[in-house]
């Protein structure tokens, strides 16, 4: 878990929705995506696609840490949104970008440049 060092503690996830615009969505989520946080994300990302839009981007810039159930959301998520005719990707943070490599992820999800 990555911690801020200022206050020894992990950052909070947030995820908001950031721009709706003619059938596409922006989804901001930022901090840390762990154990204990990817239930929610996914529950709340999942939440904020009701609407089902046709394209969404989740800007995840601001993820400081992700393990590896984090991963398993955004690949529930991948698959949620391939079965809802839904184009979906995602802007990774340095980190979460590494870490999708490392576990051979970029053949499954698509990365915006």
């Amino acid at each position: 878990m990555a911690f801020n060092t200022e206050t020894g503690q992990s950052a909070p996830l947030t995820v908001v929705e950031a721009a709706r615009s003619d059938g596409a969505i922006t989804v901001e989520v930022a901090g840390d995506v762990d154990i204990s946080t990817s239930p929610r994300l996914l529950e709340e990302t999942r939440a904020l696609l009701e609407g089902a839009p046709r394209v969404v981007m989740v800007d995840m810039t601001g993820v400081g840490f992700c393990d590896s159930s984090g991963l398993s959301v955004l690949v529930q998520l991948n698959r949620f949104c391939e079965e809802s005719g839904i184009d979906l990707s995602f802007a990774p943070s340095k980190v979460l970008r590494r870490a999708i490599e490392l576990t051979g992820l970029l053949t499954t999800l698509k990365i915006a440049e």
